[in-house]
């Protein structure tokens, strides 16, 4: 899988180019959802994620949503586990917040597929909750389910405590365990750029293989 390698080096560029231009004063939107570039630097792999959540009308009735992640492991007996996903699909939101949509995922372990999804989305100046449920539509479909959750309250002037835990989970026939992780991230918010410490748990496979990496992340945000 040495195109990741390509893949991700493109992605660094485009998070340096999204710290370059990010404002120095930044004020989040009430629900507005950002665009959110963030590296994580561990002791076992580099890992690029980017999260959009980007309405398509003034009504904010139609979202397009995609998560980009790609990772690179330092060992070459880990060198299996380099992954890449690309998910991305248009959602209808027939309540505020909450909608369904259509779209496909790339992965680097099983291919391309079309999707179904539901979602949930807040957002406020302290607090940021998306949820949505997957079912991936092709000959041994799999379901997945992924959250992310973040709380940053005030500490003084420009300055918030960030903390953040992202989950996801698939099984192919809601019987056997495909993939799943939990991101945890806890730092500072500070003029809109987030940084700190994060762990990643990750398993893999029926057998739940486990890959732990700890290190330190920077993310920055980028409002619609």
């Amino acid at each position: 899988m040495r195109h990741l390698k390509f893949i991700l080096l493109f992605q660094l560029l485009v998070f340096s180019t999204a710290l370059i231009a990010q404002e120095k004063e930044l004020v989040r939107p009430p629900m507005s959802p950002p665009i959110q570039p963030e590296l994580h630097f561990g002791n076992h792999k580099l890992v690029f994620q980017n999260i959009m959540i980007k309405p398509l009308d003034k009504a904010h009735k139609w979202d397009f949503f995609t998560i980009t992640y790609f990772d690179i492991h330092f060992q070459d007996e880990d060198e299996a586990f380099n992954e890449g996903l690309i998910q991305t699909y248009v959602a209808y939101n027939f309540l505020k917040g909450v909608g369904i949509g259509i779209g496909g995922t790339y992965n680097s372990f099983k291919g391309v597929s079309p999707n179904l999804v539901g979602q949930f989305v807040n957002a406020g100046p302290s607090h940021l909750v998306v949820f949505f449920v997957a079912a991936h539509l092709t000959s041994t479909p799999s379901y997945e389910a992924f959250t992310q959750i973040q709380y940053r309250p005030r500490i003084s002037g420009n300055v918030r405590l960030f903390t953040q835990l992202m989950a996801l989970t698939n099984w192919d026939q809601l019987e056997i365990h495909s993939r799943n992780f939990q991101q945890f991230r806890v730092g500072l918010d500070v003029k809109g750029y987030q940084f700190g410490f994060g762990v990643d748990l990750d398993q893999y496979g029926p057998e739940r293989q486990a890959k732990t990496n700890v290190g330190l992340f920077i993310r920055t945000e980028i409002f619609n």
